[in-house]
């Protein structure tokens, strides 16, 4: 085995330690952590991916870049949490790492002994992080163990103030608020906080009173979404009209790169679509996949008047995702709950379906497949 090789397969075997609690809240976490031993000589190289356990998906990334540090704001009180974290080598420092190697433990030889000797149980990686990344040429670590920690409690007047937004209970909301105004931003045992409370719930009174006691209006949760987008999603208009009248912004992504609008198409109501774009949405924002709305719609499988509805708003039916997959190649994938194609989608988004389909049945009927050929030239 070259030293090249030696060194990429070694850095993929390796394990950082868990990440360290330095400090908790009623609602934050704080974790600190070093590289992996073995390779403390990338330190100013070194990338990292920190994971929160959830219970769908099982994990969710809750950071990656290259700082040491975390806090994790916007959790629920009194609550147990996991996290892990893993070590990541970009494909440009990749190159590079035989000769930082050498550089930091003089030859070959010791580089090798040295670090055989503090990566320990090489032999049950696995190379799933190296099969995952080929196409970037990124190297991955090993999962740390994993660190268990919880928030600190809020005491009782903090559950009774959530259970009050709840209820809609808005004079004892005041009167709470008058002795402890924290609680406005307060978050439930549920994550959430009470004006994304009473968003949920529809309840516009309660997100009335919240706004002008002074709530976060864009208080995201702990995947990013914030009020506005539950609004949405939820299709309650006049709690949309409410929150962006008081300073929502419409631009607000959650951590997976959505957007107002995309939560829009989630919602599967093309009165929701229209009113977002109203307001000033993009009908064609991407999030992090490259999707726009329509891509959603699509994806999601949304009814055929509410994809019309987005190209006949100026929807870019030629997108491409980040992946390089077409959104018309996405919709001629589609099925319904029959297994059959969704015609009816297909003549929306896709401007050659009448010729495709003429074609089709012809070649069907006459047996000749070559007379399909001829007719496409």
């Amino acid at each position: 085995m070259d030293f090249d090789k030696f060194m990429r397969r070694m850095f993929r075997y390796s394990k950082p330690e868990a990440p360290a609690v330095a400090d908790r809240s009623k609602s934050s976490v704080s974790l600190v952590w070093r590289s992996p031993s073995a390779f403390a000589f990338l330190e100013h190289r070194l990338l990292y991916q920190l994971e929160r356990r959830e219970k769908i998906p099982p994990w969710e990334l809750i950071y990656s870049g290259g700082r040491t540090s975390k806090t994790i704001d916007n959790l629920p009180p009194r609550h147990p949490h996991k996290f892990r974290l893993r070590a990541v080598l970009r494909a440009s420092d990749v190159a590079a790492l035989s000769s930082a190697a050498l550089t930091h433990h003089g030859d070959v030889d010791t580089a090798i002994t040295n670090i055989t000797l503090l990566v320990e149980d090489a032999q049950c990686a696995d190379e799933d992080s190296e099969v995952n990344h080929k196409d970037r040429g990124w190297l991955m670590s090993q999962w740390s163990e994993e660190t268990w920690t919880s928030t600190e409690s809020d005491g009782v007047s903090a559950v009774c103030f959530c259970m009050a937004v709840r209820c809609g209970y808005i004079k004892q909301l005041q009167a709470m608020l008058e002795e402890r105004p924290e609680l406005i931003d307060i978050v439930s045992s549920n994550g959430l906080s009470p004006l994304a409370t009473a968003v949920r719930k529809g309840d516009v009174n309660t997100v009335r009173f919240l706004l002008q006691a002074g709530a976060d209006v864009g208080r995201p949760l702990a995947a990013g979404q914030t009020p506005l987008h539950l609004a949405v999603l939820a299709g309650h208009l006049p709690i949309i009209d409410l929150l962006l009248d008081n300073g929502a912004d419409l631009q607000s992504r959650d951590t997976n790169g959505l957007r107002a609008e995309h939560y829009a198409a989630d919602s599967g109501r093309v009165q929701v679509v229209r009113h977002v774009l109203a307001r000033g949405g993009n009908i064609n924002v991407r999030d992090h996949n490259g999707w726009t709305p329509l891509f959603r719609a699509i994806c999601q499988g949304a009814s055929t008047e509410l994809v019309a509805e987005l190209v006949a708003r100026g929807s870019d039916v030629a997108v491409r995702d980040r992946a390089g997959l077409a959104l018309l190649d996405a919709a001629r994938l589609l099925r319904d709950h029959n297994g059959r194609r969704r015609e009816s989608l297909l003549r929306v988004v896709d401007a050659s379906y009448p010729r495709e389909a003429a074609l089709a049945h012809f070649a069907r009927l006459t047996g000749k497949i070559s007379n399909l050929h001829a007719l496409r030239k």
